[in-house]
């Protein structure tokens, strides 16, 4: 457990070094705990401030109903991270990468570290994120909303708020990038570009569906 959070915390400085220790350790059993983690902090992350206070005047069902989906969310991102991995592995291919599928897996699982971290903040951040107050209006035949919490504080909060999870995605791009190129034995650019495929592949999938539907 020590060498785990060591190399969670150095891997974020020195992506491409730690990535290299743990690729020539052997066998990298952190794969899923890594996932199930940025799992975890992306769930904090898309919650608000008015799920958070519901959830506490829950009741017993609604509770085992959130924890079902929880689990079935953190099942299919691990089959989805594995489905990417395959895609970042045969990309990195035809970058003229050379690392094989269980390095690149490696990698790409180690890359999600900066996400990890984020739990660190959003924690906070859901507790504290006012919830959201909507005041409803009318003009003429037509109605409107006001979310009112976003109008005074709760606006400047939420700008924080986005700038840091933004600070947080460039974050783990650069070091995703690192760790795929070290998986891949190439540059940092490379490693980049590698992402890049990867994120645009549903995009293309979803296009190439819709068509075929058509």
């Amino acid at each position: 457990m020590k060498k785990f959070f060591r190399r969670l915390a150095r891997i974020v400085i020195r992506p491409r070094t730690t990535m290299r220790e743990i690729l020539d350790g052997g066998a990298d059993r952190t794969i899923v705990p890594l996932v199930l983690l940025a799992c975890v902090s992306s769930l904090i992350s898309d919650s608000k401030g008015n799920v958070v206070a519901a959830l506490r005047a829950a009741d017993m069902k609604t509770w085992l109903i959130v924890i079902g989906v929880i689990v079935a969310v953190m099942i299919v991102a691990v089959l989805l991270f594995y489905v990417f991995a395959w895609v970042a592995y045969f990309a990195g291919r035809f970058l003229e990468g050379t690392g094989d599928a269980i390095a690149v897996r490696s990698a790409l699982a180690w890359g999600l570290a900066p996400l990890v971290w984020a739990i660190a903040f959003r924690v906070p951040a859901a507790l504290l994120r006012p919830a959201r107050a909507i005041e409803p209006g009318k003009i003429g035949s037509g109605t409107f909303s006001i979310q009112t919490t976003q109008l005074s504080g709760g606006c400047l909060m939420a700008a924080v708020f986005g700038l840091i999870e933004l600070g947080f995605l460039v974050w783990w791009l650069v070091v995703a990038s690192r760790t795929l190129a070290e998986g891949h034995r190439f540059s940092a650019w490379r490693g980049f570009g590698t992402l890049a495929i990867v994120g645009v592949t549903p995009i293309i999938i979803v296009l190439a569906a819709v068509l075929a539907i058509r």
